[in-house]
């Protein structure tokens, strides 16, 4: 394959923390022909993290651009040491692509991917070497959960340099709520209440503003004529219940051919017991079971101040709401609504 002959395709992985999207990247990431980036904002907000989450749109979006057409450049400025190393980039060994050749040489093709190996042997190796790697795939895809505003990104649609699509990761709130408990999220919180100056940052609040964003990103999607064919939206739920129909949906979206060796990965991660092994992506345990986790786990206020301040997203996405403490742990009555669809 080389990239002269036709352009890549670009997709944005676009989704709230907590939402399942580091294993929607991860589905990238095991596909021999992606390059595959997590997080490449998050350098930009450790930097700026006295901004609001508003103002950083914009760097965002700019080494968005470059990333997604192999100029390594910009990170410099965000990245500690000058960005000589590629490795000073948070999470690069979450990038199977940065873990092979030609971008890191201490790996033989037989070897596999191992994020800790990867860790270890690739630290010093220079930025210039992901993107001559970056070159070499006919698929470049990122995640990110900090586009809050798919307006900001509309001109990279436009751009004929790229071929952009849009994959926008969705959760139920009460969901997200109850894995954020488990995660310390302080900074990033202040980052996305900034705007909104009020010491009260309480989970409530922010899952407020993470639901109008994903209702607003929807928005944006099916207002735009340059997004038309360009933007799926797909649920975290749908995921866990029916991960290889899901996976399929997604490959087909972005296209990319589902093989074998990926659905056997697939069943493993969402069927066997391998809890840490997966790196940022704690999605096995059986995943179907996760999504009711909340319903036994939330206490009943704090569901319905969730539900207050995610009404138009939960309805927009197909999450019934709970109307006692007693719905809430009947957990034959299903919250998540299967005829779901935003077409």
């Amino acid at each position: 394959y080389s990239v002269v002959d036709k352009k890549p395709v670009h997709v944005l992985v676009v989704s709230s923390w907590r939402s399942g999207s580091s294993f929607v990247g991860q589905i990238f990431n095991h596909h021999n022909d992606v390059f595959y980036l997590f997080e490449p904002g998050h350098s930009i907000w450790m930097k700026f993290w006295g901004e609001s989450s508003e103002l950083l749109h914009f760097p965002l979006r700019d080494l968005l651009r470059s990333l997604f057409t192999c100029d390594v450049s910009p990170l410099q400025q965000y990245l500690p040491n000058g960005g000589k190393y590629f490795s000073e980039l948070g999470f690069f060994a979450e990038s199977r692509a940065l873990c092979s050749q030609p971008a890191c040489t201490a790996f033989m093709p037989s070897e596999g991917y191992d994020r800790l190996k990867c860790y270890h042997r690739c630290k010093n190796t220079l930025l210039d070497k992901m993107a001559e790697a970056c070159k070499k795939y006919s698929h470049i895809v990122m995640k990110t959960v900090r586009v809050l505003d798919l307006s900001v990104l509309l001109p990279l649609f436009r751009d004929p340099a790229l071929d952009l699509r849009i994959l926008h990761l969705v959760r139920d709130p009460r969901g997200i709520a109850l894995s954020r408990k488990y995660f310390d999220l302080t900074i990033e919180n202040n980052i996305l209440l900034r705007k909104h100056e009020n010491k009260n940052n309480t989970m409530s609040r922010v899952l407020g503003k993470i639901c109008k964003a994903q209702v607003e990103i929807n928005n944006v999607a099916k207002a735009a004529e340059v997004l038309k064919g360009r933007y799926m939206a797909i649920r975290h739920e749908d995921l866990s219940n029916e991960p290889l129909k899901s996976i399929q949906k997604i490959y087909n979206f972005a296209g990319l051919h589902l093989t074998q060796d990926l659905e056997q990965w697939v069943y493993n991660i969402t069927h066997v017991e391998v809890e840490g092994k997966y790196g940022f992506m704690t999605f096995s345990r059986k995943s179907s079971m996760v999504v009711q986790k909340w319903r036994t786990n939330l206490n009943y206020n704090f569901v319905q101040e969730i539900q207050d301040h995610c009404k138009e997203a939960m309805n927009l996405f197909g999450y019934r709401p709970v109307g006692s403490p007693k719905e809430q742990k009947n957990l034959t009555l299903d919250l998540v609504n299967m005829d779901w669809s935003l077409e």
